[in-house]
């Protein structure tokens, strides 16, 4: 049993063991609504489930009848399945089951944006932090991890699984310290044919989501090197740096 991350989208940022084991499993089980299905397109899979309709009990319930066929399951998520994945029911069952598995990471989507928008998340001068978070609305909200907190550092923010809450989005930021034209981000269905990276600011955000027609599967990327400039450089290559493998090269 293998829950695999199947990466952004784009099927070659795929990594070498999820795409090796994808390629000869017997039953692939994936999120149809998130997962592109050339992410499987050369796998020898006999079967092949979607589970966009299924509960997890469902889920579970499946993935333990194939288990028991002494089959090879592959169970793939979108980006890394460590975040916002629900792994963790999934998890538990198999545990409690007895059910051998392992976890194979996947590149989230957050870094495929990064990639795309040609930047680095942690710059000096900016921030050494990127905090991945999302607004709730049914799901579980925790008083410590309000986004106008989080916003309050002005670390890079990657806001998961909140643009039909943009509104919302734009108040805690504002709250939380930033201006209504500071720089945003929608990075929208990162590494599919029709990605779309949309320059925006924090009052903008709404609209340009609502012009975009654009309500799932996007990131709202602000904050750090995303929001703000800075001409600092980094102390890693400065020739005027010592560090364990390298002298400075200046004069004393």
């Amino acid at each position: 049993m293998h829950i695999v991350g199947a990466g952004p989208g784009d099927p070659e940022l795929l990594t070498v063991k999820a795409k090796k084991i994808i390629d000869s499993t017997d039953v692939i089980i994936y999120a149809d609504s998130l997962v592109s299905p050339e992410t499987f397109s050369e796998s020898r899979a006999k079967e092949i489930v979607k589970t966009s309709t299924l509960n997890i009990e469902q889920i579970n319930m499946l993935v333990k009848k194939y288990y028991d066929e002494g089959l090879d399951i592959t169970r793939l998520h979108s980006g890394d399945p460590s975040i916002y994945g629900a792994i963790n029911d999934e998890i538990q069952f198999f545990n409690s089951n007895g059910m051998e598995y392992e976890i194979i990471p996947g590149i989230s989507s957050v870094f495929a944006a990064a990639a795309s928008m040609g930047m680095e998340l942690t710059s000096p001068g900016t921030t050494q932090s990127v905090i991945l978070t999302r607004v709730p609305r049914r799901t579980e909200h925790f008083e410590n991890e309000e986004l106008d907190i989080l916003a309050s550092h002005k670390t890079a923010l990657a806001i998961f699984l909140s643009a039909s809450n943009a509104r919302a989005v734009t108040e805690k930021l504002i709250k939380g310290g930033y201006k209504g034209d500071d720089r945003a981000v929608i990075a929208y269905r990162v590494s599919w044919p029709d990605q779309k990276i949309i320059e925006t600011t924090i009052n903008g955000l709404e609209h340009s989501l609502f012009e975009n027609r654009i309500n799932r599967q996007a990131l709202i990327m602000v904050g750090g090197n995303i929001s703000y400039n800075s001409d600092k450089k980094s102390y890693l290559y400065n020739p005027d740096f010592t560090h364990l493998f390298r002298k400075s090269s200046k004069k004393s």
